[in-house]
């Protein structure tokens, strides 16, 4: 994952592909920047985000309300500037 990293570039984002569908915790352990988490599921759908999440919030682990099958971790603000909101498709070339 993103632990230990400084920062990602610019506009960029990191993916994480699971096997299966589920609730994927996601936790801040080691990281060094917030960023915006956002759970999809396997048509590329919004099914839940959590925002400018602190590297100081760990060991809590963020949950999705539905189940996932992706998650995209972008810098604290990534979700807002690229209008991403729970219910969006976003196209990123995999299915």
């Amino acid at each position: 994952g993103l632990g230990g990293m400084n920062k990602l570039e610019g506009n960029t984002a990191m993916l994480f592909i699971f096997d299966k569908l589920d609730k994927h915790g996601i936790w801040m352990k080691d990281m060094k920047f917030p960023l915006d988490i956002i759970w999809l599921d396997e048509n590329n759908k919004v099914v839940s985000i959590e925002q400018n999440i602190s590297p100081n919030t760990y060991p809590k682990i963020f949950y999705p309300t539905e189940k996932s099958l992706y998650v995209l971790e972008g810098n604290a603000g990534f979700a807002k500037r690229n209008g991403i909101m729970v219910g969006k498709i976003l196209n990123m070339g995999i299915k």
